[in-house]
């Protein structure tokens, strides 16, 4: 017997030691599975959102637990992620059809609010049980109703919640409650209509307390228990029926409304007449106008007498509310009170109840409508012109025409409006028929209904007005014939186009046609029409159809414009100038500045200039194209208005040339007002443009400044100047004059390193004297004449941005030389032989990486470009005229293509048999570091891997992981795909790194992994962790920093403070493994004997198997750090270094 108990106790220990097992396996499964859901957040679609919210409703109670147990305090760590996670749950459970999803996030939230500790963590779930709770989250939330920080929110979700035992739990807190805690009770109880609650209540809304006697009185309202009507009468009644603190006097008629709503309708309606009666002062009008609602809308048909009544109040706002609650009121008979009362009412009132009449579209009005038509008061005869139009519609056109033949002016404009808005074809028949006998001052408004209402049918009666004497008649028929004239017209249209002098009606006429010809057919047969036309018109008539070929558009008629300004006489030519001025878009764009380039005639130049300006924000370009363009402009201008208007125009447009574009005319006094607005504007809105030359423009600019708004400009410009980066920023390389700071070609960078110093200045003095040859400086260009080598700056630069412009010439071919290294391509996209078609902006020379631009974004040849050039590390970005072209790619080294790109060399402008042109060339230095080996290292044979300029050693994810400030970036929202590894496999290393956290982050970093697959598992990962964050604070041992994840723990207590640089050395040989962390060794373990018996985490960890892999940085959707990375091979060198003793941890001091 004793044998068998022995026995079956060893039985159940077994059985125990297996669930729990069993229990550690399953949340180390819920852990990855939060861990992976949340990575996964926010999702990019409702599809992916929904297999999320279907992923979190899976995990069970636990698991929700789990993650808002993971909520932190505010500044300990990102709970963006868990709070969308959970508010988008509560959302889904709340959704039709999803009852159970509604009681587990409830349950679920109940439960994590005892294992959250900050009151803000607390505040989220409760916001949530607000979203999701029902009765079963009463008695969670009512435990809060005491707490002072917690009693808002849990009384809101009571409140929210609604039911009779909400209700219960808030009156019963209220008891005892005192100060904010009974401040937010009674205003849950309000909010939850809670009338038990009443009696209670109103022995606070009459508290000294201001903040309580304000929401004791809303509580009531809400409530509207008829024993409340005395207390909330007599709190508005000391407000003067107006506003005071405590809003007494809106809440009395809230509570009216309340009070009729709950059944009381006799007591509502009483005081509602009370409340009128008490408020005849005008201030008091919106107040009694709301009373008057309250009883209107008790009453409802039976309330029209006192509405009646209110129109003998001298109040209109008053009036206003009386007749906007009575127009519903006048349908079957309802009018006839109304009407009674228009009989002796005064004029402005009269008015006013006609206009209501045609917003009710009163039939039985009508009659006294159209008898007010003949009123001798203004006022009524407007209201009545309008309120016929509404309710008679076409039958009321008979009655307001002669109002046409005896108004005055506004009274014309009134039948005119109201004519428009009727329906029907018998309008445009009645005035047709009626328009030959009405006076001059009429006719205009006819003729603007009837085109406006496209009678095409009256044209006819119409046309003889084209000869009317009056201006006005004759004006507004020429207006409307591109209304009402059709294709059947289009011969009277010519005629009438060859025989019009007055250029308003050659306007007129020619919008008609353009009309007519544009509504049918496609352009080409469109211009062809009037082709045709043109050689039938007189001579000197036919530059007329200049301009209905302008609103045609298309080649063919542009080719026609051109060839007749060429061929054409002045006259010709400048209604050819104005036509293409005219053009719809900036098609004509070109065809005008060539004009304005060649015309000796003054007229002509500015028309074509200010055409060609205008023509500018047509053009649907990016802003740095525009800005050429109206550079364009500006090397032709030759008058001071013309300049000016080009300046104005180039505020538009906040690019960096325009900038500096714009900073050469501060100088010039009839310019200086203009380009100071264009550089403040520019400036302004750009913080990233920068530096000593940007600083000297803005101080010039503050120092000129005029006018009304200069002191608000001037102190807008010294805050930018005060907040304007330290630093040289944005410099200069061409001073437009000379080849200062550039010098010649010398070989490549790794020629010219191996030369001696003597050997490389004497090729360097050949080279400028080649270079001088060559490149020379004109009208601030910088130009290359065809024959030499590149030209390179004398400086050299390592990170950098660049701003150039340039300029090529049929079959030219160049580029810009990156540190040393061809190159961003320039060439012509017409040489397609060369594969040319794809544009400019390249990296050419790349044979790994894309060489190509990623779209055509070139100008015309003979037109300028800009490029936008940024280097950083290897990777190189470039827009081409305000486009992106180039997107981060690496630069691969042309010279040796073994080798990354060099880390600090010379820009060259390449110089490849053809003339170039280049200006504005602007280089701002990005601050970086290169990190080099010591000594030490050197000698035992340690590799960089990286060095804070390129990614040469790495494969993988290089969107997410980036170079910045000679750092290894990673930003995962930069929308790139897994991890980065060396390109590089090893077996035995030492791995040496910096890193710096932000707060909460995760990484891993990865050792003897595949590419594919989770390198946690397929390899074997070392954590990465911000082990402070509140978040982590329930991991497992095996999941804390340094550890190799769920195999070996690490020690904790090593790692600086976030945004401080941690050092971290790595060392693996066969399945022995070190972590050393900031010098004190973390984790010092074998894997191969950690796993015998089965891993920490009960996982499957494939990877432990592997002699060999990459290394590499795992990322979980966190940002952070890297720097100073090297490894050294312990298969190449005979022995691994020696051990690091492991210092003593030291003891933390209290605080």
């Amino acid at each position: 017997m004793a044998l068998s108990n022995i026995n079956m106790r060893k039985h159940i220990y077994s059985f125990l030691v297996l669930c729990l097992l069993a229990s550690s396996a399953w949340a180390q499964t819920d852990q990855s599975k939060i861990k992976d859901l949340l990575s996964r957040l926010p999702a990019d679609n409702s599809a992916k959102l929904n297999k999320s919210m279907e992923d979190l409703a899976a995990l069970g109670k636990s698991g929700i637990v789990q993650i808002a147990a993971m909520l932190t305090p505010p500044g300990k760590g990102d709970n963006s992620k868990i709070q969308y996670a959970l508010g988008g749950f509560s959302f889904a459970s709340m959704q039709s059809g999803r009852e159970a999803w509604r009681q587990l996030a409830a349950e679920a939230y109940g439960e994590a609010l005892s294992k959250v500790t900050d009151p803000d963590s607390k505040v989220f779930l409760i916001y949530q049980l607000q979203t999701v709770g029902k009765d079963e989250s009463v008695n969670v939330l009512k435990s809060y109703l005491g707490d002072e920080k917690l009693s808002g929110p849990a009384s809101r979700a009571l409140a929210r919640i609604g039911t009779a035992s909400a209700g219960a739990a808030l009156a019963q807190a209220l008891g005892g409650a005192s100060g904010s805690t009974q401040i937010a009770i009674i205003e849950a109880l309000g909010d939850a209509k809670y009338k038990d609650s009443a009696s209670f209540i109103e022995k606070t809304a009459t508290s000294d307390n201001v903040n309580l006697r304000k929401v004791s009185l809303y509580a009531l309202s809400e409530i509207g228990a008829p024993s409340s009507e005395s207390i909330l009468a007599l709190a508005a009644q000391k407000a003067f029926y107006g506003y005071d603190e405590a809003d007494a006097t809106a809440v009395y008629i809230k509570y009216l409304v309340r009070l009729a709503q709950n059944g009381s309708t006799a007591a509502a309606e009483k005081a509602a007449m009370e409340l009128i009666k008490n408020t005849p002062d005008p201030k008091q009008s919106a107040t009694r106008s709301s009373a008057l609602k309250v009883y209107s809308d008790i009453k409802k048909r039976e309330s029209v007498p006192v509405l009646v009544k209110a129109m003998a109040s001298t109040d209109p706002q008053y009036r206003a509310a009386a007749l906007k609650l009575g127009q519903k009121y006048t349908m079957a008979n309802g009018t006839a009170p109304w009407l009674a009362a228009l009989k002796t009412a005064k004029p402005e009132v009269q008015a006013e109840m006609i206009t209501m009449f045609g917003r009710a579209e009163s039939k039985d009005a009508l009659p006294a409508v159209l008898k007010a038509l003949n009123s001798k008061e203004n006022s009524v005869k407007l209201a009545a012109i309008w309120a016929a139009g509404k309710i008679g519609g076409e039958s009321s056109v008979k009655s307001l025409i002669p109002v046409l033949k005896t108004g005055n002016a506004p009274e014309i404009q009134a039948v005119k409006n109201s004519l428009l808005t009727i329906k029907g074809n018998g309008v445009t028949d009645q005035l047709a028929a009626a328009l030959p006998a009405l006076p001059a001052a009429a006719k205009p408004a006819a003729i603007e209904v009837l085109a406006a209402r496209a009678a095409s049918a009256k044209l006819p009666v119409v046309t003889p007005l084209l000869k009317s004497t009056n201006t006005e008649v004759k004006k507004a028929a020429f207006v409307s014939l591109q209304s009402l004239a059709t294709e059947n017209d289009l011969p009277q249209l010519y005629k009438l186009l060859n025989n019009v002098t007055s250029a308003d009606e050659i306007a007129d006429v020619q919008k008609a046609v353009s009309a007519v010809i544009t509504s049918s057919g496609d352009v080409s047969s469109q211009t062809d029409i009037i082709l045709k036309q043109m050689p039938n018109a007189p001579a000197d008539k036919q530059s007329r159809y200049l301009g209905v070929l302008s609103s045609i558009g298309g080649k063919k008629a542009l080719n026609t414009i051109v060839s007749s300004y060429s061929s054409g006489d002045a006259v010709t030519k400048r209604a050819a100038i104005s036509a293409l001025a005219a053009w719809s878009d900036a098609s004509a764009s070109r065809e005008l500045l060539s004009i304005a380039g060649k015309t000796t005639d003054a007229e002509e130049f500015n028309l074509a200039l200010t055409g060609y300006v205008a023509s500018v924000s047509k053009s649907g370009k990016t802003p740095v194209n525009n800005v050429i363009m109206l550079r364009n402009a500006m090397d032709l201008a030759k008058t001071d208005a013309q300049k000016e208007q080009i300046l104005k125009e180039l505020v538009k447009y906040k690019t960096f040339n325009a900038l500096f574009f714009a900073g050469k005319y501060l100088d010039e006094a009839p310019l200086q007002q203009a380009a100071a607005q264009a550089v403040m504007s520019i400036a302004l809105a750009n913080k990233n443009f920068f530096g000593k030359e940007i600083h000297d423009l803005l101080t010039k600019t503050e120092s000129v400044l005029k006018g009304p708004e200069s002191e608000n400009q001037r102190a807008s410009i010294r805050k930018r100047l005060s907040e304007m980066p330290a630093g040289e920023g944005f410099v200069s390389l061409f001073n437009g004059k000379d080849l200062t700071g550039w010098k010649g070609l010398v070989e490549d960078p790794i020629k010219r390193s191996k030369m001696s110093a003597d050997t490389l200045a004497a090729k360097q003095k050949k080279a400028n004297e080649k270079a001088r040859a060559g490149w020379y400086a004109k009208d601030g260009n910088l130009i290359f004449s065809g024959h030499g080598d590149n030209l390179c700056t004398v400086k050299q630069y390592a990170d950098f941005e660049m701003y150039v412009d340039w300029k090529i010439e049929k079959n030219g071919d160049a580029g810009i030389y990156l540190r040393g290294t061809p190159q961003v391509q320039i060439w012509d996209t017409s040489r397609v032989d060369v594969g040319a078609q794809v544009g400019s902006g390249g990296l050419y020379n790349n044979q790994k990486n894309p060489s190509k631009p990623t779209k055509l974004a070139d100008n015309a040849i003979g037109d300028w470009n800009t490029f936008h050039i940024t280097m950083v590390g290897d990777r190189v970005s470039v827009d081409l005229n305000g486009e992106n072209v180039v997107n981060n790619v690496t630069l691969e080294n042309f010279w040796d293509r073994k080798l990354p790109i060099f880390a600090k060399e010379q820009i060259e402008l390449q110089a490849h048999g053809n003339i170039i042109y280049y200006r504005d060339i602007y280089v701002r230095e990005i601050p970086s570091q290169t990190f080099e080996l010591s000594a030490e290292e050197k000698k035992e044979g340690y590799k960089v891997l990286f060095d804070g300029t390129n990614t040469f050693e790495w494969v993988g994810n290089k969107t997410d992981y980036f170079i910045e400030n000679g750092e290894l970036v990673i930003d995962p929202s930069r929308g790139g795909k897994g991890n980065l590894y060396t390109k590089d496999e090893y077996s035995d290393f030492v791995y040496r790194f910096d890193f710096k956290l932000t707060p909460g982050a995760n990484n891993g970093l990865g050792i003897r992994a595949p590419l594919e697959g989770d390198g946690a598992y397929a390899g074997t990962e070392i954590q990465i962790l911000d082990n402070d964050a509140d978040k982590y604070k329930d991991l497992k041992e095996y999941q804390y920093h340094g550890s190799a994840y769920g195999i070996i723990p690490a020690k904790r207590g090593y790692l600086k403070p976030v945004g401080e640089w941690n050092t971290e050395e790595v060392y693996l040989k066969g399945s022995k493994l070190r972590v050393t962390l900031n010098g004190t060794v973390i984790l010092d373990g074998d894997l191969a004997e950690a796993s015998k018996n089965g891993t920490a985490d009960h996982q499957q960890h494939p990877g432990l198997s592997r002699t060999s892999g990459h290394i590499g940085y795992l990322g979980h959707g966190d940002s952070l750090r890297f720097r100073n990375i090297r490894v050294l091979d312990l298969t190449k060198v005979p022995e691994a270094p020696a051990v690091v003793d492991t210092p003593k941890k030291k003891s933390k001091k209290k605080k």
